[in-house]
């Protein structure tokens, strides 16, 4: 394939020569391998601007929006659509762009209008979907939801039926946030969100025996971590603990500690009535969604349970390090020190109290004359010579 250069050059030649369809050609050539390119745009429109004006708004749409100038881009679909009303290319591109505008209820005006050109448009039903869950509407996502994969129920197929099948798990969802169990389990198609879903609903025996139809062996990673999620939930309903967190910890070795890890090992050892376990287990889930707040507030409850647990203390101290609190940071660091005299704690403390120009505790930390850099010596000069003359006058 000629590279964007050499077909720039032959659609120039052609328009010299007048042939201005082989240019169109060319043109949209280059803006198949790089759709962004003004040159090509701004050509296009000017082709199309005699012979089409549907196709010069749209074009002239693309290259507002390669220009991030969005509302004009607007406007020229809107102008589209008053050249030719039924026009899909023009009526999704508005939807869209009123989508990535912020203007939710207009982007769902305007699929809604997409719907009535075409009925079996599997994006559109998505977009449509997640707008209306955006702006708190679930009930109209389930409507418009069911409405697609009732677009696709004659579907034959294999594309057809696996859009029809994320369509009824994405409404399967829906029902399940609305907590309408028996409309989600009845229309999931997925096993493991139908697991999920019977395990919330309280069918227990249904879901184990689903579970226990998985050969986990024959899983790649993803499903094996999603399988021991829900067989882990299951043993928590069922309150057989220890296999419970035998299988969060093979859920762990599947996908690495995370937060849905550490949120189900804090469940299942509130239910234990391990105090510690449990908060400690929570500021974990809580710091790795980035909730440094939450976390502390967890970790603290950890701390009052168990004061001289050193782990603890650190992901405190380094918190309230990461929150700006330095000096309470500090007092966790000192708390650190005092168990084992742990070096890193020292190092941290000796620098901070250099930094604040207490040098007998930067001494005390370690941070004593001969670590000093020369600059550092001089300061500890000045201050011994500023601490002589103060008693001078003290006297």
């Amino acid at each position: 394939m000629a590279n964007i250069q050499t077909l720039h050059e032959r659609a120039s030649e052609a328009l010299i020569n007048g042939q201005n369809d082989r240019a169109l050609d060319f043109y949209k050539e280059i803006l198949n391998e790089k759709p962004d390119d003004e040159i090509a745009l701004s050509q296009l429109m000017d082709l199309y601007y005699d012979t089409n004006k549907e196709l010069y708004y749209l074009t002239r749409a693309n290259l507002n929006v390669v220009q991030q100038k969005l509302e004009h881009a607007i406007n020229d679909c809107k102008k589209a659509i008053n050249t030719n009303t039924d026009s899909l290319e023009a009526n999704v591109k508005l939807a869209r762009l009123y989508k990535i505008t912020n203007k939710n209820l207009r982007a769902i005006d305007a699929f809604v209008r997409v719907l009535e050109l075409v009925q079996d448009d599997f994006d559109t039903y998505v977009e449509l979907a997640d707008l209306y869950l955006v702006e708190n509407s679930p009930q109209s996502a389930v409507q418009a939801l069911q409405k697609g994969v009732d677009a696709f129920d004659a579907a034959t197929g294999a594309s057809a039926i696996k859009k029809k099948e994320f369509l009824q798990n994405m409404l399967a969802k829906v029902y399940f946030d609305l907590g309408d169990y028996e409309n989600a389990a009845a229309t999931a198609v997925d096993d493991g969100l139908k697991i999920k879903i019977l395990l919330q609903k309280g069918d227990s025996a249904e879901a184990k025996k689903m579970l226990d139809a998985i050969k986990s062996d024959k899983l790649n990673k993803e499903q094996k971590a999603s399988y021991y999620s829900l067989l882990a939930q299951y043993y928590y309903n069922e309150e057989k603990l220890d296999e419970a967190l035998e299988a969060v910890d093979k859920y762990v070795d599947v996908n690495q500690p995370d937060a849905v890890s550490f949120q189900m090992k804090a469940l299942i050892y509130a239910s234990r009535g391990l105090e510690f376990e449990s908060a400690s287990n929570w500021g974990y889930c809580n710091k790795v969604r980035g909730k440094f707040e939450e976390a502390i507030v967890e970790f603290m409850h950890a701390y009052h349970s168990k004061p001289d647990d050193k782990n603890n203390l650190i992901e405190l101290a380094n918190l309230y390090e990461k929150t700006g609190e330095k000096f309470t940071a500090i007092e966790f660091w000192q708390k650190v020190y005092e168990i084992d005299g742990d070096e890193n704690a020292k190092n941290i403390l000796g620098d901070f109290y250099f930094e604040q120009g207490d040098y007998g505790l930067a001494e005390k930390y370690g941070k004593g004359r001969k670590t000093f850099s020369k600059n550092e010596e001089l300061l500890y000069e000045s201050e011994g010579l500023i601490g002589k003359i103060m008693k001078m006058f003290n006297r």
